[in-house]
């Protein structure tokens, strides 16, 4: 049996991509340290089964100066194929690794790759008098950054694969000057086979009474479950403009006087922010705010709501948040500039595209009017993110996987794929 290591799993990105790699007959398994208590494999899965294949890893406790490189050959020496993300594949580089498939996630291609060895000593004395809660990154940071082993870890895979984003992200990946093949291949981070019995779900979930009375109130629940970030600027990827949303429902409810509910987790930098702001608005009774939750009851509560929002900052094509609610055929409200994704799919989803307070309004107040299109809108949204988004990626990923085990190399059909 074909035996493959995913190393990394920011946001459990990976665990959904090991559990689909096993499903199709590989011997396929996790390696992994806790970073967010909320994405780990235990918050993405109903049983304990995956403890037999997710293994949580401490290389990185001591810094990414001092990892015991001979301990990680040994734990990876017995497998045919590297994929890898984060922190975690970095330390797996700085041994002697090289990723046969590298997914980016973000901020590690436009922040952590882009930063330098070592940070400056007056750097490390700013984190030295601050809290205590900052010590452990304190220990690390007095080891020196995982930066250049993570832009090693991306410009040395054999293979570099993202969605279609946009010029500022794409430009940035770039300037890792990538020996491998940069190719915009989605990374399937969902695995649907979990979420297939959402009523069986909700057994579980403690916020389903305060929905389900808000479901009898309200002629539209609108569901947003990502970070609040629109007001703090930690770089020029951050915001979401989700005070975008905000003030869009806002006019809905007081200028259309319309009768909908806006639902939020408690999550992201500007939390406090976008409370004051909704408070300032006079809109707090329209509002629901739930706590951070784990994906396996994000993806019961999406099956209970009408509408998911996005972002409204950058345009992006795929993304957590709207990846989930079109998994579960839900439509969604999200800023997508068409232009620069006309030739990535013989197709788009289909969506309610806003990105301006008004325009936001108006996409609210059209799926109040038209709940049948809505409805169709997400069954559409589904078949496309099963399609494009799992199915397509996966069959390339495995055509890899087997090319390499078979010959030694790589035997690829690139004429379908469109180079970044």
């Amino acid at each position: 049996m074909i035996r493959v290591a995913l190393i990394g799993n920011m946001n459990n990105n990976f665990f959904a991509i090991t559990r689909h790699l096993r499903d199709l007959g590989y011997d396929a398994h996790l390696f992994y340290r806790v970073a967010m208590d909320h994405f780990q494999p235990s918050t993405d899965s109903w049983t304990n089964d995956y403890q037999f294949y997710c293994h949580e890893v401490n290389w990185l406790e001591n810094g990414i100066c001092n990892i015991d490189e001979q301990f990680i050959r040994q734990q990876l020496a017995e497998f045919d194929f590297y994929i890898g993300q984060g922190d975690e594949a970095a330390a797996a580089y700085r041994a002697g690794i090289d990723m046969d498939v590298y997914y980016p996630y973000g901020s590690d291609v436009y922040k952590y790759a882009q930063l330098p060895q070592e940070f400056l000593l007056r750097h490390k004395l700013a984190y030295h008098l601050r809290s205590a809660d900052y010590s452990k990154t304190r220990r690390m940071l007095n080891k020196g950054t995982p930066a250049k082993s993570m832009r090693g870890v991306i410009a040395n895979a054999r293979y570099v694969w993202v969605d279609h984003t946009n010029e500022d992200f794409e430009s940035k990946l770039r300037s890792l000057k990538c020996k491998g093949k940069l190719e915009h291949v989605p990374m399937p981070f969902v695995y649907p086979n979990a979420y297939a019995e959402v009523e069986a779900m909700q057994e579980s979930v403690a916020w389903l009474q305060l929905v389900e009375n808000a479901r009898q109130q309200y002629d539209l629940l609108i569901l947003y479950h990502g970070r609040q970030e629109w007001k703090s600027r930690y770089n020029e990827f951050t915001p979401k403009n989700t005070h975008h949303l905000i003030q869009g429902f806002s006019d809905f409810i007081r200028h259309e006087k319309g009768n909908a509910c806006l639902i939020m987790l408690e999550y992201g930098y500007d939390l406090q922010h976008s409370k004051e702001l909704i408070k300032d608005l006079g809109i707090e009774e329209y509002v629901i705010w739930l706590p951070k939750m784990a994906r396996r009851e994000i993806m019961c509560l999406i099956g209970k709501v009408d509408v998911c929002a996005g972002e409204f900052g950058r345009s992006y094509l795929t993304f957590g948040t709207i990846v989930e609610a079109m998994l579960m055929s839900k439509p969604v409200i999200h800023h997508r500039d068409d232009r620069l994704y006309s030739d990535a799919y013989p197709e788009l989803y289909p969506l309610l595209n806003a990105r301006e307070p008004d325009e936001i309004s108006k996409a609210i107040s059209f799926a109040v009017s038209n709940p049948d299109e809505m409805r169709e809108m997400g069954l559409h949204a589904s078949e496309w993110i099963r399609q494009y988004f799992i199915k397509q990626p996966l069959q390339r990923l495995t055509t890899l996987i087997e090319n390499k085990v078979r010959n030694n190399g790589y035997v690829t059909n690139d004429t379908t794929l469109s180079a970044i």
